[in-house]
């Protein structure tokens, strides 16, 4: 890899991180009457499309954190009434986490402001130019898929 391709790759990565953080650095988002974080957010995003509930490990491999740091997020949510703790219906030694059915009710309200307040990150692109973003994303996801990486 030649030097320019490296700093211009360097540049990249290093404004996509400043990207996500500051769409994630807000720990105010209201959901109900509770306030979510970022971390918490991905949680209960990912929650949503896994009805059966998934494993701590699951959520960790997701996040990439340990067990131990998703454990703080779901006992934070525990205590907002927005995840529950159940048995694993095949294995009783297991727990899978579950969005309750109050974050259920809420979770339509919660998302369209979420995605309201964040989507104020991209106000300086215009529409032809969030398609391209989107489609030089999706070259960057398939590549990667496609490597084994």
């Amino acid at each position: 890899m030649n030097t320019v391709r490296q700093e211009l790759l360097k540049s990249v990565i290093e404004k996509m991180g400043s990207i996500m953080r500051g769409m994630y650095a807000a720990s105010d988002f209201p959901f109900g009457e509770a306030k979510v974080g970022g971390q918490q957010i991905r949680i209960l995003f990912y929650l949503a499309r896994k009805q059966a509930g998934v494993s701590v490990k699951e959520l960790a491999e997701m996040l990439n954190v340990t067990s131990g740091a998703v454990t703080q997020f779901i006992d934070a949510l525990v205590e907002k009434n927005l995840v529950r703790r159940d048995e694993d219906s095949n294995d009783r030694r297991l727990l899978r986490v579950k969005l309750t059915r109050s974050a259920i009710n809420n979770l339509g309200e919660f998302k369209l402001n979420y995605f309201a307040r964040v989507s104020r990150t991209f106000d300086a692109l215009s529409d032809e130019e969030i398609s391209t973003l989107i489609i030089l994303l999706d070259k960057i996801s398939v590549g990667s898929h496609r490597h084994g990486e």
